[in-house]
């Protein structure tokens, strides 16, 4: 009797065989193609020039979207909403799931469409997902737009990675994504010096200042998204800013490095399978929970913290003292004809922090 079945070694042939068809490391992409005249440093470099600002700016808008709720509390947030704490931090918390849930299928259509329409498309909802919550007049509506937002919000940085990944080599890859991810402390460095600058805006048509944070922040994002679609190169096979000469090198260098993405891979569920089975994938979620709780306790809570310490601060006695000026206001610190009259009164104890004059 013959047996039908193909034994487990011809199997592991056969595909062994299939992947070989997709993707040959052995074959030289464009061999046609002479690349000798051109300087890897300069290309390097070019690249870099083309893709990590640009990117770097689009998370960086990201993270003040996803954060300046935070600011916003400042400005009467939740008492116009007639929300309580626990409310606020459920709207604060909702983000993350959708967020989590929709990256790793997001980073599956990336692969099905160009970097240039999909990332354009998600930064277009994303705004627009902004700029409503700054139309909400209740609970429901704030959590509503929240989870929104990390729906949008999610493919951004798992897509930047994937898409940085399919230009440099493993050993480059990793300083390019540091640049890239500094963007999310930049953000945090004028933030609140941006949402203090529009909640100038209060009352102007008849929304609050939290209200005009997010509408301002949100408009900014849809018109970079709006931008994204001509400035965001697609791969290296197809990049218009690079020579034939120069595109056939990247791909090349990719081969070399067992990096065939950007010469046409296929996408594989076995792939993703594999991705999860693996123990360094999940290692590697753990140390970046270690970076980003941290990164967002300080974003989210660090104004409210802030205000409050300062308030109690001035309920204690140590604020709203008035220098040289005469007429009404709290006086319940001392009124001083120069500063340095209350340094010289207050002693080593006062701050000098905020005063009025």
């Amino acid at each position: 009797m013959v047996d039908n079945k193909a034994s487990p070694t011809s199997s592991g042939r056969e595909l062994e065989k299939e992947d070989i068809s997709i993707v040959d490391p052995t074959s030289l992409y464009n061999p046609d193609v002479d690349v000798s005249g051109v300087d890897e440093k300069k290309l390097l470099r070019k690249i870099d020039w083309a893709l990590i600002p640009w990117l770097s700016l689009l998370y960086l808008l990201s993270f003040l979207d996803r954060t300046s709720i935070g600011n916003a509390k400042l400005y009467h947030l939740t008492t116009d909403l007639h929300i309580t704490d626990t409310q606020y931090l459920l709207a604060l918390t909702i983000f993350f799931f959708s967020y989590a849930i929709f990256e790793v299928p997001s980073n599956i259509f990336l692969k099905r469409l160009r970097p240039s329409i999909w990332l354009s498309f998600l930064m277009l909802g994303w705004g627009v997902m902004m700029t409503l919550q700054g139309l909400v007049h209740n609970f429901g509506g704030l959590m509503g737009m929240r989870w929104m937002l990390g729906v949008w919000e999610a493919g951004l940085f798992p897509g930047v990675n994937y898409y940085l990944s399919c230009w440099y080599k493993r050993s480059e890859f990793g300083l390019r994504a540091a640049l890239f991810f500094t963007a999310a402390s930049v953000s945090g460095a004028f933030g609140g010096l941006l949402a203090a600058a529009i909640a100038n805006m209060d009352g102007i048509g008849g929304k609050p200042a939290w209200a005009w944070i997010f509408i301002i922040e949100g408009l900014a994002t849809v018109l970079a998204g709006v931008a994204s679609f001509w400035i965001i190169q697609d791969f290296p096979d197809t990049a218009k800013f690079l020579t034939a000469a120069e595109r056939t090198l990247v791909v090349r260098r990719l081969q070399s490095d067992a990096q065939f993405s950007a010469a046409g891979e296929q996408l594989r569920f076995k792939y993703i399978w594999a991705a999860l089975k693996d123990w360094k994938t999940w290692v590697g979620m753990i140390v970046y929970m270690g970076c980003d709780a941290p990164l967002y306790a300080f974003s989210l809570f660090l104004p409210t913290i802030i205000n409050q310490r300062e308030n109690a601060r001035r309920d204690r006695g140590e604020r709203d003292e008035i220098i040289g000026k005469e007429g009404t206001g709290n006086e319940k610190n001392g009124r001083f004809a120069t500063l340095e009259e209350a340094k010289l009164e207050k002693g080593d104890e006062w701050s000098g922090y905020r005063y009025m004059t």
